[in-house]
């Protein structure tokens, strides 16, 4: 059965099981170098809805509330980042990108976890939650979790086949700003271009980083 619209009763959401993200080590890649030259120090960034919504982050909520994703490994955080250039990675898109690495505190909020096996049937959430296209229906869920008094979601990353991986995203008024709920999210950063483990993670996704002055790959397609 395919994701259902989520449920419109206030609470219906209340008592989806907990996943405790206390003194949890997470880790968010965010582009620190903007187009316009721009130096972004700080990785946290809370995304509000764009228009049309189809076009945002698939948890992002209405203003003035926004989400920032995170994950739990180094490797979810590259895949859901850079998502749109798994099939051609240059160099480039790695040299204006950092990792965080970010350490929850003691009082972080618990998420909302999406992963759990009972959530098909008692809620009528599945996979395509945090793997399906629709964003416009995935938002709405978000915004139903929220409002049943959530402050994060635990979930699966929709470019790992294996459906293994695992994701974060908090919720938090827009902007600029680091997490308020919690003490101090501690974090330290680092590049991602020519860091041979995070390479290496990108691999065995298959996912291969194209150098300057390398051609990107194209499929061959036969002749008539």
């Amino acid at each position: 059965m395919p994701l259902q619209e989520p449920p419109s009763a206030a609470g219906s959401l209340a008592r989806l099981p907990s996943h405790p993200l206390k003194a949890r080590k997470l880790y968010r890649v965010w582009r620190n170098r903007l187009p316009d030259g721009t130096q972004r120090t700080s990785p946290w960034w809370f995304a509000s809805l764009a228009d049309p919504a189809q076009a945002g982050g698939r948890f992002d909520l209405s203003p003035p509330m926004g989400t920032c994703y995170l994950a739990t490994r180094p490797e979810a955080a590259l895949l859901e980042a850079l998502q749109m250039h798994l099939t051609n990675l240059p160099v480039e898109e790695l040299l204006v990108r950092r990792i965080a690495q970010v350490h929850a505190p003691n009082d972080a909020p618990p998420a909302a976890m999406l992963t759990a096996e009972s959530v098909a049937g008692d809620f009528g959430v599945t996979a395509e939650i945090w793997a399906g296209h629709d964003r416009c229906l995935t938002q709405r869920w978000a915004a139903t979790i929220r409002r049943d008094g959530w402050w994060a979601i635990y979930a699966g990353i929709g470019h790992d086949p294996r459906g293994h991986l695992r994701a974060v995203a908090l919720f938090d008024r827009h902007g600029d700003h680091p997490p308020s709920h919690g003490r101090r999210w501690h974090y330290r950063t680092r590049p991602i271009a020519g860091d041979a483990a995070l390479q290496r993670a990108l691999l065995r996704y298959g996912v291969s980083i194209r150098e300057p002055g390398t051609l990107p790959w194209q499929r061959w397609v036969p002749g008539p």
